[in-house]
């Protein structure tokens, strides 16, 4: 019956893939990042945004104006020409995406308050869901139809949104002007989809130049008005949808067919699958006629909105993005005094920043979020140290400890050196005679061919160019001391230096280079990476002293390590380029994500700083003496590239061995 806007952008989802874009379509591809990062201003969390056709159709009703976000995503068609010009195209993007951020701002997924609800209710049924449509599922889920229920709420939900967003910006108040003006020409009313559309239409268009549209009693609009004022409350969208729904819903059963019937019954699933315990507990069971007098809707609805609401937080990471238990352990919950002694701490290092060595360089790293889909540019800022100075016999001690490994791994790479020689041939002077070459210039001579003097042959070592760069996690909880084994007593770190010392050992009779870095640091904005030895520097007495000299740090903001570490490889020559890491535990920091529980963010982060390295032909490898490391390595690093210790005294043997295999000896 009508040629709108939103049913044409909804239309050209439908759209071949295949087809070619022309220079005025949008593809979701290109504005996803984009528009990712304008709801996290909008709504200050990061949405992800996808694409209609990922949506239950509940949220994305193509007979509606605007879809409706479930507050972890916003959807936007994947691809849109619809219009001439690419800049009303994505015009078009911002609003969709504008409306469904601010839902979050606006109250959206607020909900009664858990203490009071119990108390006069005694239902839990929404409490403690880690999910922003809880309370409305169950709100809606109590209709006798809930997806008549639900357009209704959707439609005047939106509305009051979009009233609120055009109050605050002045830019997307333009936009959703420019919208509706083109929302196209009146539409017949020939169901309560139509109904609630030009219902919309009315609730945002200033009185003095509406044009009415109608198709529903007024008593409607009556019930209505108050969504789209200004200092509206979700509570004023769900009151009115109690009052419409009431005037609506006799309308539409009297006018259903058996067909549409069984088509609304099933899209009620999405309450009450999702919410269980719902199904056969409304008041009304749907197409049951009901008797003179009983209430259409639970009048615990009309109660739950006379209790104080609350504003539902939802930390990054939770939900589809992060399941509970994932690591193997819940995080403890912090106390009010925890948190205001961390949030002091915080702001101490903050301010004066510990130095851990002679600052050398400075370097911005991005950094990957999951949610946004994208990299936030010179996100981290890496400090180039200089490791501090100890004692070199404190690190030449921790050898004598392992002095029965140290002579093995050093007789195995010195042997592998002698038997990485082979014989090179036809040289004017050599070692011993290569007797085929002598036996050939004899018979040469004699037939008056002019004779070679490339007689000789030598044994030459075959030039392997290796380069590994050995990178130590350095954070606070490398502290821990060992409490079993031969080595009680010693820290984890210190297992961590003689691991790597050894190593230093025994690399100076393979001929490879190498070089040793820790890293820690505190916040984005401090990623300390520390020089141990580099590449090019001998193993002096200098090295063997900042060895010596290395102590528990801080956090662990492991990708930006890793991207720094990747920099200095890509400098190396080598056929061969290795980066092995040796940790006590997963990526965190206490802003590595937009939530201080949130691991999934670091480990996400980490895990595409390593694919960056192998799409750079770097072998990245990580050793870990974390019991609990299969829960997250193994989603974190490549395939075969990790490796979990049982016992921290494993690593200093098991070091060479990952080492040789890694390099094919």
């Amino acid at each position: 019956m009508t040629s709108s806007l939103n049913i044409a952008i909804y239309m050209s989802t439908l759209l071949d893939e295949a087809e070619e874009t022309g220079s005025s379509a949008v593809t979701l591809e290109e504005a996803r990042a984009s528009f990712s990062l304008f709801g996290k201003g909008l709504s200050e969390k990061y949405l992800q945004a996808k694409a209609l056709g990922d949506a239950p159709a509940v949220l994305a009703n193509p007979r509606r104006p605007f879809p409706f976000s479930n507050g972890r995503e916003i959807y936007l068609p994947p691809y849109l020409n619809v219009f001439s010009s690419h800049e009303e195209n994505w015009r078009v993007y911002r609003l969709y995406a504008g409306v469904q951020a601010s839902q979050w701002e606006a109250g959206t997924f607020d909900r009664p308050r858990a203490d009071e609800a119990a108390a006069r209710q005694g239902r839990k049924v929404w409490m403690g869901r880690k999910e922003p449509l809880a309370f409305l599922r169950y709100f809606l889920g109590r209709f006798p139809m809930p997806f008549l229920a639900a357009d209704i709420f959707i439609t005047l939900e939106t509305a009051r949104v979009s009233s609120s967003v055009a109050g605050r910006f002045v830019g997307l108040a333009s936009d959703l002007a420019w919208f509706l003006a083109r929302l196209g020409p009146n539409i017949e009313p020939v169901d309560h989809c139509a109904m609630l559309w030009n219902l919309f239409f009315d609730l945002l268009v200033p009185v003095s130049d509406a044009r009415v549209q109608g198709g529903y009693p007024h008593e409607v609009m009556d019930a209505s008005a108050q969504v789209a004022a200004a200092g509206a409350h979700l509570k004023d969208s769900l009151d009115a949808t109690l009052a419409v729904y009431a005037i609506l819903e006799p309308m539409l059963k009297s006018s259903l067919s058996t067909a549409d019937r069984t088509l609304l019954e099933g899209a009620d699933d999405f309450f009450t699958d999702t919410m269980p315990g719902l199904r056969g507990n409304r008041a009304t069971r749907f197409g049951r006629e009901e008797e003179e007098g009983v209430e259409l809707v639970p009048p615990e609805l009309a109660e739950a909105l006379n209790l104080d609401f609350y504003s539902y937080l939802l930390p990054s990471g939770i939900g589809e993005f992060l399941v509970e238990d994932a690591l193997g352990k819940k995080l403890a919950q912090e106390t009010p005094r925890d948190a205001e002694r961390r949030t002091r701490d915080e702001e101490k290092v903050k301010a004066v920043p510990e130095e851990s060595g002679l600052e050398e360089q400075r370097l911005l790293y991005p950094e990957w979020d999951y949610l946004a889909a994208g990299y936030r540019r010179d996100w981290a800022t890496l400090y180039g140290l200089r490791a501090e100075e100890g004692s070199a016999q404190a690190a030449k001690r921790l050898l004598e400890e392992w002095d029965d490994l140290v002579r093995e791994v050093t007789r195995q790479f010195r042997m592998l050196r002698l038997q990485e020689r082979t014989w090179r041939k036809r040289l004017e002077w050599g070692e011993e005679i290569d007797i085929s070459e002598a036996v050939e210039r004899q018979v040469a001579l004699r037939c008056g061919l002019p004779p070679t003097e490339k007689v000789y042959m030598e044994k030459r070592r075959i030039t392997r160019e290796v380069s590994a760069l050995f990178l130590l996690d350095l954070s606070a909880s490398t502290s821990t001391e060992i409490s079993e084994g031969s080595h009680a007593g010693e820290t984890v770190l210190q297992v961590l230096v003689a691991s790597v010392a050894i190593m230093a050992r025994a690399l100076e009779q393979l001929g490879d280079r190498y070089g040793i870095y820790g890293f820690s640091g505190y916040g984005r904005n401090r990623v300390e990476f520390l020089r141990i030895k580099s590449f090019d520097e001998p193993l002096s007495d200098t090295v063997w002293q900042r060895l010596g000299g290395l102590k528990p740090l801080k956090s662990t903001r492991m990708g930006t390590a890793v991207r720094h570490a990747h920099h200095l490889l890509n400098a190396e020559l080598s056929s061969l380029k290795m980066m092995l890491l040796l940790s006590d535990g997963y990526p965190q920091d206490f802003d590595y994500g937009e939530d201080r529980t949130d691991r999934e963010y670091g480990l996400r982060d980490t895990a595409q700083a390593l694919r960056e390295a192998e799409a750079a032909h770097i072998i990245p490898f990580n050793l870990t003496v974390d019991a609990a490391g299969h829960d997250y390595l193994r989603r974190m690093c490549p395939p075969h590239g990790y490796l979990v210790l049982k016992s921290v005294e494993d690593l200093p043997v098991e070091l060479p061995k990952v080492y040789l295999r890694l390099r094919g000896s």
